[in-house]
């Protein structure tokens, strides 16, 4: 039986409004070991929420919203901690990406980019799928930003997608929207460069771990990367197959590219503010100009040569998207202010105690165990953080390298089986405002990445071991 879609609406409002009972019970339960009343309040509002964004009885970003609003009234954390996301760096990078991307739009200077790869490689689907893949694979050490890279990245991928006539929301512009995303995402976990958490993670390795270079960190993960990025590029072209054949000639390509004319004034401004954007994020390390400054900085660049008008800082932007994404953010604050991923920490260990001496049944007990912890803990960095604090301890003396841990536990966890999971994917599907992509047709995609990602790391096994980081 098929039921209505008002059937279906009240289905979801009595499954929204059965969550409510449940967060209640969970925030006045007796609290276990190391854990305090607070927590257990904290953690009932974010059950609630959880179970309203999995409904979405209420736009995502009014729950989120909410949540942070709850955690404050009710004194699990100040109001500064419960709001932590929408003052740091890292939220402002977002909103710059966001106004660089729209612009970057309007002005036509994506669909010029989108021509120029369409004419470096075939101009077919599975052609376009690796070309996605190399540029992203080349781009990602140089931004260490990975919310930056999904947003700005993704409008290419769709005006790709848009110029090989593929309809939207379906296989083909899945299959390339997944494509932007392993190279331009998912290859980033191969350099430590591909993100601030690498650094975060390695400084929490015991003192004499902590000498990773660039180049360390490139050589113990390029055979997980080879085999990610082949095995997902294959995978896509192969489910992803759009239903009937595309192609454009090279001749068809040119013609559009002669078509657009020179570079407008516009597309020039947008242009080398994105291409300084880019390398002021770079080299941060050598300037000490935080990324979210820059962010913000080049979006007002864009406003005061007027490229950026009001109407596009009101609509350009998609400010519930934004907000949602920095509530989700917030989560991480509030997990690490009342020590659950501590608590956590020390429930696991008994059950990890089992898997330490085997490499490959570590790899996946961390891949498991991230799957079920970014359930509660959405932020990546939290949650791996959770296993790089605990193991070293009990993988030193065995002869492991505790480097493994933050590259398993980070890149492994970057799942999206529900889309609150994972600010990556929402800021690359909110890039495009969420009309490349159905959410249904990449789940399959994040369970071809959990299985290739371990396949991935059970083959670098052996190479770790000539690399000298295993015995």
């Amino acid at each position: 039986m098929i039921l209505s879609p008002n059937a279906i609406q009240r289905v979801r409002q009595a499954f929204s409004f059965l969550f409510i009972p449940l967060g209640v019970w969970i925030a006045f339960i007796t609290p276990p070991d190391g854990l305090s009343p607070q927590t257990m309040k904290a953690l009932g509002i974010t059950v609630w929420a959880v179970g309203w964004w999995i409904t979405q009885i209420v736009p995502e970003y009014v729950t989120g919203l909410l949540m942070c609003v709850f955690w404050a009234v009710t004194k699990c954390v100040s109001f500064q901690t419960a709001f932590a996301t929408f003052s740091t760096s890292g939220w402002w990078i977002m909103v710059g990406a966001f106004a660089l991307g729209a612009v970057a739009g309007k002005t036509g200077l994506l669909k010029r980019i989108s021509l120029c790869v369409l004419h470096l490689f075939p101009a077919s689907f599975a052609g376009q799928v690796w070309g996605l893949i190399a540029s992203g694979t080349v781009i990602s050490p140089l931004i260490p930003s990975i919310n930056a890279k999904a947003t700005l990245s993704t409008p290419i991928a769709l005006s790709i997608s848009d110029e090989l006539d593929m309809e939207r929301k379906k296989a083909g512009a899945c299959g390339l929207f997944g494509a932007c995303y392993v190279g331009f995402v998912l290859a980033g976990h191969m350099f430590m460069s591909g993100s601030f958490t690498h650094y975060v993670l390695v400084g929490m390795l015991p003192p004499e771990y902590r000498g990773v270079t660039w180049l360390d960190w490139l050589l113990w993960s390029l055979p997980w990367g080879l085999v990610m990025l082949a095995g997902m590029g294959l995978y896509i072209i192969w489910a992803y197959k759009p239903s009937k054949s595309v192609r454009l000639t090279k001749d068809n390509v040119a013609e559009q590219i002669r078509n657009l004319g020179p570079l407008s004034r516009e597309e020039r401004i947008t242009l080398w503010t994105l291409i300084i954007t880019l390398l002021l994020w770079m080299t941060e390390a050598w300037h000490g100009i935080s990324s979210g400054e820059v962010a913000v900085t080049a979006m007002c660049v864009l406003l005061m040569s007027k490229v950026m008008d009001r109407k596009d800082f009101k609509n350009g932007i998609d400010w519930p998207s934004v907000v949602y994404v920095g509530s989700i953010l917030n989560l991480a604050a509030v997990i690490r202010a009342l020590h659950v991923d501590r608590w956590l920490g020390v429930a696991l260990k008994p059950y990890l105690l089992s898997v330490v001496g085997s490499p490959a049944s570590l790899i996946v007990a961390i891949i498991l165990g991230m799957c079920v912890i970014r359930l509660l803990i959405v932020s990546m960095s939290s949650a791996a953080a959770i296993f790089v604090l605990i193991l070293p301890p009990l993988l030193i003396p065995l002869g492991m390298n505790p480097w493994i841990v933050c590259m398993v536990a980070f890149a492994g966890g970057d799942i999206w089986y529900l889309k609150y999971m994972n600010a990556f994917y929402l800021c690359a599907d909110l890039g495009t405002e969420g009309k490349m992509a159905n959410h249904r047709s990449m789940i399959k995609l994040s369970a071809a990445y959990m299985v290739i990602c371990t396949l991935g790391f059970i083959v670098s096994i052996p190479f770790w071991r000539m690399f000298g980081l295993l015995q």
